[in-house]
């Protein structure tokens, strides 16, 4: 933590000093590399980060396994006796756009945090200050813009 924001402005640094390095917690971001060809297993379905976990760029981990979990109890509102057509109806629903949204935070990493070069980072910094307001919410709407199954 030193290393990395101990150049930052104060109090960063001072209330990093005063850290002693045991009370730091570290947990470390992991995601799917390789989206799963199907949620869908048999009569088992993955929801949330088993289907899909993804880093916490866009902040929608834990909503897209709302959504998840919305359909799944939609395709399976009227019962078993077709597990395996709602199962199958769940995963075409969900498998795209939650896909869709992880893809997304790990691109949105790749120009964040993880950006290491100072003239890219200056850049980057640049242009969301020059970004209108507007644009950069319409830019985010995609992924929180969901509409429940009717």
């Amino acid at each position: 933590m030193r290393e990395r924001f101990g150049d930052w402005h104060e109090p960063i640094p001072a209330l990093l000093a005063a850290t002693p390095p045991e009370a730091v917690l570290r947990t470390d971001l992991l995601h799917l590399d390789t989206p799963l060809p199907t949620y869908v297993q048999g009569r088992v379905a993955l929801l949330g980060d088993a289907a899909h976990a993804m880093t916490p760029h866009l902040g929608q981990g834990a909503g897209q396994a709302i959504e998840d979990a919305v359909v799944l109890g939609a395709v399976c509102a009227n019962g078993t006796a077709d597990l395996a057509g709602a199962l199958a109806s769940y995963d075409r629903q969900r498998r795209p756009r939650s896909q869709a949204v992880a893809r997304a935070a790990l691109r949105t990493a790749r120009y964040g945090q993880q950006l290491r070069n100072p003239v890219a980072v200056a850049l980057r910094d640049t242009t969301i200050r020059l970004t209108p307001s507007k644009a950069a919410l319409r830019g985010m709407a995609r992924y929180a813009d969901w509409q429940p199954p009717g």
